[in-house]
């Protein structure tokens, strides 16, 4: 790409970038994640007892994706919920978990939208129901296949009783877990990227977001810890407080690097549509320069009258 290309492309991007608001958007989406975060694990503690597994074989499972500065907050308030599992409240659990989520989801879709310079065009009912319905989708999605990732030893060694499975299947099976989830994260950012904004960007301007959010998601969870140690103090490692304080400090981090990848999405978008990008945006601003007269004494005269008066007039 050549010097005049970039310097064509830089305005409407950090534009983008002004209005996506980062550092404000991610703070937002960190409060409703911590919101939807317990429902979630109340759900999670109702269901293991129905599994046919050692609890405390997934409680490991989940330890080792989390940074053991959050397993003090994490992972004693699952073994709660454990101890007192009622599977009865399963579905008012799987409600209200669900519930939870798509108010975080609502939030992450109004950030996307700024980020990809598009407006919710539908009422709070529908946004809603619709925030809930992709949150559930998303919630299915990833129980699905953390069975397969949790129980894949086990069904192979099930299914191996019927017909005989080469050992190098197994082996390769075992080696191939974590590669695979990668792929599963990129597909859920793929996801997140392509079905929750109301944009209509084809797949392929959402991959490279995508990816970046990937690699710069397993790269938080491997350096998370090293960042509390050096610039946390010990505000941070100390207590439940400073256990609670990592983390936000981990949403909050996440969630930039979903924003960053969406940045990166319409930054590609732009490069590849410019003209048509540079036309919208000139349409839009001179339909308020043109209008702005208008609109403003029409709010003020408005402003100035009576709810009898706008009844009357209508």
């Amino acid at each position: 790409m050549n010097i005049k290309k970039i310097k064509d492309n830089l305005p409407v991007f950090m534009e983008s970038v002004t209005q996506a608001n980062v550092a404000g958007s991610a703070a937002e989406m960190t409060y409703y994640l911590l919101l939807a975060l317990f429902p979630v694990l109340l759900l999670v503690a109702n269901i293991i007892p129905l599994l046919p597994i050692d609890s405390a074989m997934i409680i490991d499972l989940i330890a080792q994706f989390l940074p053991e500065q959050i397993e003090p907050l994490i992972l004693p308030t699952l073994q709660d919920f454990l101890n007192s599992a009622n599977p009865q409240v399963i579905s008012v659990g799987f409600i209200l978990s669900i519930w939870s989520a798509s108010v975080a989801f609502n939030t992450l879709q109004n950030v996307l939208n700024r980020v990809y310079a598009v407006e919710n065009t539908n009422n709070f009912i529908v946004t809603r129901l619709l925030s809930f319905l992709l949150a559930m989708a998303l919630v299915i999605g990833v129980g699905a296949v953390s069975m397969i990732f949790v129980f894949g030893q086990s069904i192979l060694d099930f299914l191996g009783g019927f017909f005989p499975i080469p050992s190098e299947l197994i082996s390769l099976f075992t080696s191939l877990r974590w590669p695979a989830l990668l792929i599963v994260l990129f597909l859920m950012l793929m996801y997140i990227y392509q079905i929750i904004p109301k944009h209509h960007y084809a797949i392929i301007y959402n991959i490279p977001g995508a990816i970046l959010s990937s690699l710069l998601m397993l790269l938080l969870s491997s350096f998370f810890s090293l960042y509390v140690t050096y610039f946390g103090g010990s505000s941070v490692s100390n207590g439940t407080i400073g256990v609670f304080i990592v983390l936000m400090l981990y949403l909050y981090f996440s969630s930039i690097v979903l924003i960053v990848g969406a940045l990166v999405n319409r930054m590609f978008y732009i490069m590849k549509n410019l003209e048509f990008v540079k036309e919208k945006s000139q349409k839009t601003t001179q339909y308020f320069s043109e209008n702005y007269t208008n609109i403003y004494h029409d709010d003020v005269y408005r402003g100035h009258l009576t709810r009898k008066d706008l009844l009357e007039e209508e």
